[in-house]
C-alpha cells in the first residue's frame, strides 16, 4: 500500500516472495503508485515471477477494504514509515504483519504475538517469516486476532485520551512556577 518509491524497499518484498514460489502458491498484490513501478516490474520478470506480482495501481480509500480483504499476510519492507497507516490499517482488519525491524514498525508489530520483525534489506529473512506464517492457517489466525486488538489501542479516541493526559500532566506540573519557568506546548 502506498508509494512505489525508494525507501519503502518493495524490491525486498520481491525477492522474498522468488524464494517463497517453490514452497508456496504465493502472490504479491501491490496497490500505489510511484517512481521505481518499471524497475519493480522488470526486477519481478528477472526473477521469473511477474506473473505473481500484481500492480494495481492507484487504489481509491473506500477500496482499500477489500484488497486487505483478499490478503493472508501485510508484508512492509519500509525503513521510512513514521507511523505506518497502512500496517494499522491491515492490521484492524486481521491481518498478520511481517515488517522491517525500523522506524515506527516495532511499535506495531508484537514479535511473534501479531507477526514478526526481520532486519532491514533481510530479504531471506523476511521471506522465512513470511513462510511461518503462511505455513498454518491456525497460526495466521491467531497472529491476525492480535493484531486487530493492538490495532484498536491506536484507536484516534484513545490516542486523544493518551495526549490529553499528558497534557494535563504538564499542565499540573507547571503549578508552582514563575511565568518564564513554565513549559510550553504547542
Amino acid at each position: 500500500m502506498g508509494r512505489l518509491d525508494e525507501e519503502k524497499r518493495i524490491d525486498d518484498t520481491i525477492r522474498a516472495l522468488a524464494m517463497i514460489v517453490p514452497e508456496r502458491d504465493a502472490q504479491l498484490v501491490l496497490a500505489g503508485t510511484g517512481q521505481r513501478e518499471a524497475e519493480l516490474r522488470a526486477l519481478a520478470a528477472r526473477l521469473g515471477v511477474a506473473d505473481r506480482v500484481f500492480f494495481l495501481g492507484f487504489v481509491p480509500d473506500e477500496d482499500l477494504p477489500m484488497v486487505y480483504a483478499a490478503a493472508d499476510v501485510f508484508a512492509i519492507a519500509s525503513v521510512a514509515e513514521l507511523q505506518s497507516i497502512a500496517t494499522l490499517e491491515a492490521m484492524s482488519t486481521g491481518l498478520p504483519v511481517v515488517a522491517a525491524d525500523a522506524m515506527a514498525l516495532p511499535h506495531l508489530v508484537e514479535e511473534g504475538r501479531n507477526g514478526f520483525l526481520f532486519p532491514p534489506g533481510d530479504h531471506v529473512r523476511l521471506a522465512d517469516r513470511l513462510l511461518s506464517v503462511l505455513g498454518s492457517e491456525g497460526r495466521r489466525g491467531e497472529l491476525g486476532r492480535a493484531s486487530r486488538e493492538i490495532a484498536q489501542e491506536h484507536d484516534h479516541h484513545r490516542s486523544l485520551d493518551r495526549f490529553e493526559a499528558v497534557y494535563t500532566r504538564l499542565r499540573g506540573s507547571g503549578q508552582g512556577r514563575s511565568a518564564s519557568e513554565r513549559v510550553m506546548v504547542a
